[in-house]
Formats: C-alpha cells, sequence, structure tokens
C-alpha cells in the first residue's frame, strides 16, 4: 500500500509541470540578465518640473554621464553613462530643476526620484509574464493534483499557491501595461508599492468573498445552535467568523493609522502592516484552499473496482442503533456497493469501524454491523474493527483487517461529505491507497463540522504552516526595509 502512495507523488503529469516550471523559471532569468545587459548604460527619463522644460538645457554635474534631447518629445531626456564608474549625479538645468541618478555595477542608471532603471520597463513585462505563466502552471498542477493526488497536503498548498498567484499576476499585469502605454505618469516606485502591498491587495480583492462566508458562517451557526443547543463544538463557525472580521478590522485599523514620518518610521510601518497582511492572507489562502478541495472530495466518486469499503463510526443512539448520521454513511457506502455491480464490478466487503464511546451500549461498528445485516448484506462480507477511537485509528486498524482478507484489496472509504478530505489525507499518512466517498448532512451542520476538520488540518502540520509564515513575513520585511520607496 505504501507502494502506491509513492505513485502519486512520482505522477509524471506532475514531474512534467515541475521540469516545465523550472524551464521557465531558468529562460525568465536569462531573459532578465540579457535585458540588463543591452539595456544597461542608458535611461529614458520624463522631466515632471516643469511643462515647458528643454531638455537641451539639462547639464550632467559630473562626467559619470550624459544628457542629450530624447526622440519621444521634449519633455523626455536620454541619460547614457560615461563609462563603467559607479556613482550619483544630478542633471540639472538654469532654472534649477533637476533629475537626481545614481550609476549602478554593470552601468545601471538608477532615477533616485521616481524608481527607474534602465531597462525597468521590460524587466516588469518580464516579471509580470513570469508570473502569470507560474499562476497558470499553478492552476493546471491543482486541477492535476485534484484528480490524481487529492488527499495530500502538497495540493492543499499548491491550492493557496494558485489563488494567491492568480491574484499577484492579476495585480502585476495591469502594471506592466502602464509601464508601456503612459511611461510618463507611471513608475517603478508604484510597481515597487504593489509588490511590498501584495498582501493587501489579496486581502482586498478576497473581502466580498470573505464577507459571504462569515455571514454564511454564524447563519447556519443559529441554525445549528437551534436544532442542538448551546453547545461550544456548535459555535466553532460563529468564532471564525469573529476571527475574519477582526482579521480585516485589524487591518483597516493598521492601513489607516500612520500617515506620514521619517523613511525609517515608514519603512517599519510598512514592515508590520506587510507582515501583519502576509500571516492573514497564508491562513486565507489555505481556508479557502481547503474549502476548494473539501467541496472537491465530497462530491468524487471512487472507481468502480473497490474491494473493499471502510465505513468511519460516529455516535450511536442510547438503544445501539446508528443515529441519522451514521446511517447516512451506511447507506452511501450500500449505495456505491450497488452502483458497483450494476457497472459490472465486483462486489465490496464491508469494513464498518469505530470502538465503544462513553455511554455508547455497544461498539460502533457492531452498531453499523446490524444495520448493514438488517438492509441485506452478507455476513460473510462485513469486517467489523471495534477498536478504534479516532480517524487515524480507523484507518490503521481497518487496513490490518483489509489485509488479512486480501492482500492487493482497493480500499474506498464512506464518511460524511466535510469529513472526507481529512480522512483522505490520513488514510494516505496510514499507507491506504483509498477514495474518499463523501455523504451529505444537513446544510446547517457542514459549515460547523467543515471549521473543525479545517483546524485538524492545520494542528496536523502546524510546524509546517509556521515554518512557511515565517519565510514569507522575513520575504515582506526585506522587501519593504531594502526596496525604494
Amino acid at each position: 500500500m505504501k507502494g502506491n502512495a509513492t505513485e502519486h507523488k512520482q505522477n509524471p503529469t506532475q514531474k512534467t509541470l515541475r521540469r516545465l516550471f523550472l524551464i521557465v523559471t531558468v529562460c525568465f532569468l536569462l531573459a532578465l540578465l540579457i535585458c540588463m545587459i543591452i539595456r544597461s548604460g542608458e535611461l529614458e527619463v520624463f522631466l515632471t518640473d516643469g511643462a515647458g522644460a528643454k531638455a537641451e538645457g539639462y547639464l550632467p554635474d559630473s562626467d559619470l554621464v550624459e544628457a542629450r534631447p530624447s526622440p519621444k518629445g521634449e519633455r523626455f531626456l536620454t541619460v547614457t553613462a560615461s563609462g563603467h564608474r559607479t556613482g550619483k549625479a544630478f542633471i540639472t538645468d538654469p532654472d534649477g530643476r533637476f533629475v537626481y541618478v545614481r550609476v549602478l555595477p554593470g552601468s545601471v542608471i538608477y532615477n533616485v526620484s521616481n524608481g527607474n532603471f534602465s531597462g525597468c520597463r521590460e524587466v516588469t513585462s518580464l516579471a509580470a509574464a513570469y508570473t502569470a505563466v507560474t499562476a497558470l502552471l499553478a492552476v493546471l498542477s491543482f486541477v492535476i493534483r485534484c484528480r490524481t493526488d487529492l488527499f495530500s497536503y502538497g495540493t492543499l498548498y499548491m491550492g493557496g499557491t494558485m489563488l494567491f498567484l492568480s491574484v499577484f499576476a492579476a495585480n502585476l499585469l495591469p502594471a506592466a501595461a502602464r509601464q508601456w502605454l503612459s511611461p510618463e505618469t507611471y513608475f517603478m516606485l508604484n510597481v515597487y508599492s504593489s509588490l511590498k502591498g501584495a498582501g493587501q491587495t489579496f486581502m482586498l480583492l478576497t473581502l466580498p468573498f470573505m464577507l459571504i462566508v462569515a455571514v454564511a458562517l454564524v447563519v447556519s451557526n443559529l441554525s445549528l445552535v437551534r436544532h442542538e443547543g448551546k453547545k461550544f463544538t456548535n459555535l466553532l463557525a460563529v468564532a471564525m467568523s469573529g476571527l475574519i472580521a477582526a482579521g480585516y478590522f485589524g487591518f483597516f485599523l493598521l492601513d489607516n493609522t500612520f500617515t506620514m514620518g521619517s523613511e525609517r518610521q515608514m519603512r517599519i510601518y510598512g514592515t508590520v502592516i506587510s507582515v501583519y497582511s502576509t500571516i492573514f492572507v497564508y491562513l486565507e489562502a489555505m481556508l479557502m484552499s481547503a474549502m476548494l478541495c473539501g467541496l472537491i472530495a465530497a462530491h468524487k466518486k471512487p472507481g468502480y473496482d473497490r474491494t473493499h469499503m471502510i465505513i468511519l463510526g460516529c455516535a450511536i443512539a442510547p438503544d445501539g442503533t446508528p443515529l441519522p448520521l451514521l446511517r447516512a454513511r451506511i447507506e452511501k457506502a450500500l449505495s456505491f456497493a450497488k452502483e458497483q455491480r450494476e457497472a459490472g464490478g465486483c462486489g465490496i466487503k464491508f469494513v464498518p469501524s469505530g470502538g465503544q464511546g462513553p455511554g455508547e451500549v455497544v461498539a460502533e461498528a457492531a452498531a453499523m454491523e446490524n444495520y448493514l445485516l438488517s438492509r441485506g448484506a452478507g455476513a460473510e462480507d462485513i469486517l467489523p474493527e471495534a477498536a478504534s477511537t479516532n480517524t487515524k485509528e480507523n484507518m490503521r486498524f481497518s487496513l490490518r483487517k483489509i489485509r488479512e482478507d486480501c492482500p492487493d484489496a482497493k480500499i474506498a472509504f464512506s464518511t460524511s461529505g466535510y469529513h472526507v478530505l481529512r480522512s483522505g489525507m490520513i488514510s494516505r499518512e496510514e499507507g491506504l491507497d483509498a477514495e474518499g466517498l463523501g455523504c451529505r448532512t444537513k446544510w446547517c451542520f457542514w459549515p460547523n463540522a467543515f471549521i473543525r476538520e479545517f483546524i485538524g488540518l492545520l494542528s496536523v502540520k502546524w510546524k509546517e504552516h509556521v515554518f512557511w509564515i515565517l519565510c514569507f513575513s522575513a520575504a515582506f520585511f526585506l522587501i519593504n526595509m531594502i526596496m525604494p520607496m
């Protein structure tokens, strides 16, 4: 079984996409290098110091650069590096108006006033194209993963990456276009601002969706409380809704707190809001990805070649009969077995899995076995597993039973729709090559249960999540502290 799980990781299409991403990245870096070599030593400067400014009147105060009129018009100046030395130069006209430039290594000319540099438009266009292509590759990778490797954290991460890159590309592409269409009014400082504010942009663009999610969580929880009473577990969605609202409130509060100050203060403020939004966006992207993967998992059907069906247990009634939630799981398994037989597939053996919980008169597996027998299943087709106390043990102990019965079994599992994704990930960790089958639940129960599942997904890999949050926070710290303002 472990070998089957490994095959998912070595999916040839995924390997092709990884190679394609590597090729695109190498081509991007080479194109950047070629662009900087070709465009170095020259910079078009737009003269913003007066509509009547004449390029002929501008003279550099050193021999680092030369200035001449640009064929683009009288308000443009072509600045050329005189040699390979580095330094700064003021280019002034008789009226005192000036352009302040630096000559960087490689004869790259940098305009201090607006952040433009030699080849900046080409570099921005290449960066925008690269981001768009990587976003497209992330989308393709996510779609393929959902078909072949849905129950992996890699798919969950790819979903979040896909969402963020798509929004980032949608923000950067117009910026690159404006560099060409309106070079006199759109400068690299605007592009730098877009990079530093990528998290803020994502938050603003996804605000309508997150507001809908927050309201839906509250409405569903109110309905759940009305049906099942005020229990802590029935208020998880309200708590999540409150966290979403608090996150956006904190963002808008930070965004409007500080308006001016020294460059150092502005950089520190920019770092604080960038790190704040980065942490929020990471969790938001993971939530959105988990919702998307969860919906796909809940509606995805196993192939009609299964030999064993694990039925994951949950609470039973005081008289030892399955409650509606558990009955739905059993009925889903029976329905699938019937469909497989009608499609010409083999018969399925059922593995009802669940021990005896506190206050339960019998084990959940026994309650499910009795129900299966009452619905016409043969005793020889039932392999009850009555020792497990959680989903991880459900999968682990059921696999032992199945291996004893059939070493080359093809396994599926039946559970509630909201529980399929996490159950599938746990089954993968336990070495099962299992496909999930989700049954319907009341609409008001889904959001609360899914939030519980999402918290479970985060807690299992919390060290990885902390690592990536720290990495992204460090990246945006450097961007805010180093990039021009």
